[in-house]
């Protein structure tokens, strides 16, 4: 039984692929399974994973083209370890990334989940790095307590280290985009302690074309769906912050969604009246930590109704 299982999705990143791996194993850590999973890579992907499994700890699993999800599910179903996280093949890790915070969790055996900085769209103009002050969670209000601290705007499911246990029967969504926003909130809930890290840095790598840093309904849909879910449960747990907060992030989906092509007319509207449902009060969103601008769109978005705001700033179309 490994100690940690590392699963790599691997899908036409032949040229990132032995960059990604190099980061894995240059970490040292005694035991570890390394679970490249080719996903029907055509540009030499799979051949590659087969060379790199003849390293140490290193496995190669092919399968049909089935997109990320899939490709994580059937890692996860072969991982063996206590432990287990996920990068991406086109990503990397930082020195210390995995063996430092999994010295931490074996001195700390208790914790579920541990998360640790990251480095987001490294290489793009709107890179940017989230960093925490190091403290653990406990208790049976750690789901309430993540939406307090906003943990929705960091749902990446690879800077985490996970109990391996809490994928039984977890399974990321397959056919849809932002997985990470499904699962992320689910194994939160999961957890009785939660520990936030400033060690190690997962460099999560821009890169152009990707479905989700493009605009369709089909591929942008799945993130409306997965905040409403989140707005609607601040709702029922009376916290009137962070309902302002996702009802405001919630609103600005939405008015992407109008914007998008192939927008779904009848599933906008339908949206558009959970959301009036949902509403915060003014005072709620006046007090809440947000934007003065962001501010302004909410209330604005309140007075005047979702629709009637999405038919107006949704006008200016983004191209297919």
């Amino acid at each position: 039984m490994a100690e940690l299982s590392v699963v790599i999705p691997v899908y036409e990143s032949a040229a990132t692929l032995q960059r990604c791996v190099d980061s894995v194993l240059a970490e040292n850590i005694p035991g570890i399974e390394v679970i490249l999973v080719d996903d029907g890579s055509t540009d030499g992907g799979g051949q590659l994973c087969d060379s790199l499994s003849s390293r140490p700890g290193v496995t190669a699993i092919h399968r049909q083209n089935g997109g990320l999800s899939a490709a994580r599910n059937t890692g996860t179903d072969a991982a063996t370890g206590r432990w287990i996280t996920f990068v991406d093949s086109d990503d990397e890790v930082a020195p210390g990334s995995l063996s430092d915070n999994l010295q931490w969790l074996e001195q700390n055996p208790e914790t579920d989940m541990l998360e640790y900085p990251v480095m987001v769209h490294v290489g793009a103009p709107d890179c940017f790095t989230l960093h925490f002050e190091p403290h653990t969670v406990s208790g049976s209000d750690i789901y309430r307590r993540w939406i307090a601290d906003r943990g929705y705007r960091h749902c990446y499911a690879c800077n985490k280290i996970y109990r391996k246990s809490l994928f039984d029967g977890l399974r990321f969504p397959e056919g849809e985009t932002f997985e990470d926003a499904a699962v992320c909130p689910l194994a939160i809930r999961r957890c009785s302690t939660v520990r936030y890290s400033d060690n190690g840095m997962y460099m999560y790598r821009s890169t152009p074309g990707s479905i989700t840093r493009s605009y369709t309904f089909k591929g942008q849909e799945p993130l409306f769906r997965h905040n409403l879910k989140l707005l609607e449960d601040a709702a029922a747990m009376d916290m009137p912050h962070s309902r302002a907060d996702l009802w405001s992030i919630c609103l600005n989906l939405l008015i992407d969604l109008h914007r998008c092509s192939g927008t779904d007319c009848a599933y906008t509207s339908n949206a558009a009246s959970d959301l009036a449902r949902l509403k915060p009060s003014c005072r709620q969103v006046i007090s809440a930590d947000m934007p003065f601008k962001a501010k302004l769109k909410t209330l604005f978005g309140i007075t005047a109704g979702p629709a009637a705001v999405c038919r107006l700033l949704g006008r200016r179309k983004y191209d297919s």
